[in-house]
């Protein structure tokens, strides 16, 4: 079923077959890919909560991602958030959304609607991913200020947050990272390490208040400092893994045309600020 505008933003659960199916498929696929082009390592499968829900988050690096992390995270499995532009395209966004993509709604009360969306989500298959980067960096390894959207969700669900980090190594033969083959350059893939680290819980002080809505100041910027945390967690993991930081490419077109973004398109140090949105 075609997604459209003010619809649920999870069209399928696990008792759907062909989304029970597809996904299986798709992951048999993209292991052999990451491990014959990416050389995959995970760690830390064992941070995993057996018990419960949570929100994950990782950085974003390669088109891919959500596949490789797909990969990681087997057998479990997690729906991941994507642009509704995205999930608005015809065939492509149905074929996302039966993988588990969950559109992030642009409209007033988008919050409440991925409230709901994450409840579900963590009744069915107990994870919901974020990439609060909110663009695709390709090959970064100094990640960006993070929106605080599933920080808020975090809070007001009071679930934990994995933090799923993508550590790049650079790959070179004979001392090159590129090639020319037919005119064109081509790079070679960078070896990737998924370190899934221990879920962090959200401290009492940060659960919402009594009355207070789900714009309240106070519990926006309580968001905004746990996703400076956990930020500055999966950046010291990409520093202690030895994720390469000269590989950077750009942001990743994306698939429908949208106005000028405002960010620079260049890597920021973590100590920069930049406006927060709420999702």
């Amino acid at each position: 079923m075609a997604y459209r505008k003010g619809a649920n933003i999870i069209g399928f659960t696990p008792p759907f077959p062909p989304f029970i199916i597809l996904y299986h498929l798709v992951v048999a696929l993209v292991r052999i890919f990451d491990w014959c082009v990416y050389r995959v390592r995970i760690t830390g499968r064992e941070n995993l909560p057996r018990t419960g829900g949570a929100i994950l988050v990782s950085n974003h690096t390669l088109l891919l991602d959500p596949g490789i992390l797909a990969h990681a995270l087997r057998p479990r499995r997690t729906y991941f958030t994507m642009l509704e532009e995205t999930a608005l395209i015809p065939f492509l966004g149905t074929f996302v959304r039966l993988l588990g993509g969950v559109p992030i709604p642009e409209r007033p009360g988008a919050l409440r609607a991925l409230d709901r969306a994450a409840r579900t989500a963590l009744r069915e298959l107990g994870f919901i991913h974020f990439f609060p980067e909110g663009e695709c960096y390709r090959e970064n390894q100094v990640i960006q200020a993070f929106h605080p959207g599933a920080f808020l969700l975090a809070c007001r669900l009071n679930v934990p947050l994995v933090p799923i980090t993508t550590v790049l190594h650079e790959t070179r033969w004979r001392g090159r990272r590129s090639f020319r083959v037919a005119g064109k350059d081509i790079l070679l893939p960078p070896r990737v390490t998924i370190v899934i680290g221990a879920p962090v819980p959200v401290p009492l002080t940060l659960l919402p208040a009594a009355g207070q809505g789900e714009d309240g100041a106070s519990l926006k910027r309580a968001a905004k400092n746990l996703s400076e945390q956990v930020r500055a967690g999966m950046q010291a993991t990409i520093d202690r893994e030895r994720g390469s930081k000269t590989m950077y490419r750009g942001i990743m077109p994306r698939l429908v045309k949208h106005p000028p973004r405002e960010q620079a398109d260049v890597p920021r140090p973590l100590g920069d600020e930049r406006a927060v949105k709420a999702i």
